[in-house]
């Protein structure tokens, strides 16, 4: 998968998992709520990383952008690291 395949695909789970609650499926802009994150996480070649080190990377740049405590439950990010990484490996959209 290329770049754009992988942004799109981690920017689905982000918004499936919700980490902050911003999302409103009803509401297509509110899709768009985490692109600023998603931008953020991409600076690292994140395909690269072992789930604990994506989920963390993850959870990293959620608390920079909002806080420790808005981020809330680190096993959330860990998901999202998870979900990622087998749909990569297994050459799947989820």
């Amino acid at each position: 998968m290329n770049n754009a395949s992988n942004y799109e695909l981690l920017k689905k789970i982000i918004n499936e998992v919700d980490p902050i609650g911003l999302v409103d499926f009803d509401t297509p802009e509110s899709l768009n709520e985490y692109d600023p994150e998603l931008k953020a996480i991409f600076k690292k070649n994140i395909v690269q990383l072992s789930k604990e080190e994506l989920g963390q990377w993850i959870y990293q740049v959620f608390v920079e952008f909002f806080d420790e405590k808005l981020a809330q439950r680190r096993e959330q990010y860990d998901l999202i690291a998870d979900r990622f990484l087998t749909a990569i490996n297994d050459g799947n959209q989820t």
